[in-house]
């Protein structure tokens, strides 16, 4: 097989998300990343598909300006969110195999080895979690409402409970506002 691909760490992929957010300032609201406005700004084309999740809920055309995803996946728009941040963050990944045009020998799907797919599949999933969700916000918002709650006295998994909710909900808002503002900006 001609085709080979390494596995990244954490770190890395820390680390290539923070830059595809630094690329995409105006994608940005707080918590929220508009990973539909970043697929736009790639270019790539999206071609909602139904019966396509049996296989996958999304995959790159062998054309890869073009992103089949199962039409299903837009009943749960959050899912839909993360799957096209996949889809998104496999042609990064992958740039070498999606740049020259055709995919190179032993680069087919069926061709790579169990262990490539895996790695390939994991660091795909692992970069867009980072990419919508960046640790170091996510855990400066935890923490800081965490440590507000239990000076309060109340019980751990009280405290766990609301700030779990917290978050949750100032993602919701950024979301919102990010919505707000792609639909003024339109």
């Amino acid at each position: 097989m001609s085709y080979f691909y390494k596995a990244k760490t954490d770190v890395e992929l820390e680390q290539i998300a923070d830059l595809i957010r630094r690329h995409f300032p105006k994608r940005r609201l707080g918590l929220a990343v508009d990973i539909e406005g970043i697929l736009e700004d790639f270019g790539l084309e999206l071609l909602p598909r139904r019966g396509v999740r049996r296989h996958a809920e999304g995959y790159l055309a062998r054309d890869p300006r073009l992103i089949v995803v199962d039409e299903s996946i837009f009943a749960y728009l959050p899912r839909a969110r993360f799957t096209l941040a996949e889809e998104v963050c496999h042609l990064v990944l992958e740039y070498k195999l999606w740049s020259g045009g055709t995919l190179p020998h032993g680069a087919d799907g069926h061709e790579l080895s169990e262990a490539q797919h895996v790695f390939i599949e994991k660091d795909a999933s692992s970069l867009a979690s980072a990419l919508l969700m960046p640790v170091a916000e996510f855990a400066a918002t935890f923490n800081s409402k965490h440590r507000e709650l239990e000076a309060t006295g109340a019980p751990q998994l009280n405290v766990l409970r609301e700030t779990v909710k917290h978050v949750a909900e100032v993602f919701r808002s950024a979301l919102r506002r990010l919505a707000a503002a792609v639909a003024n900006s339109a």
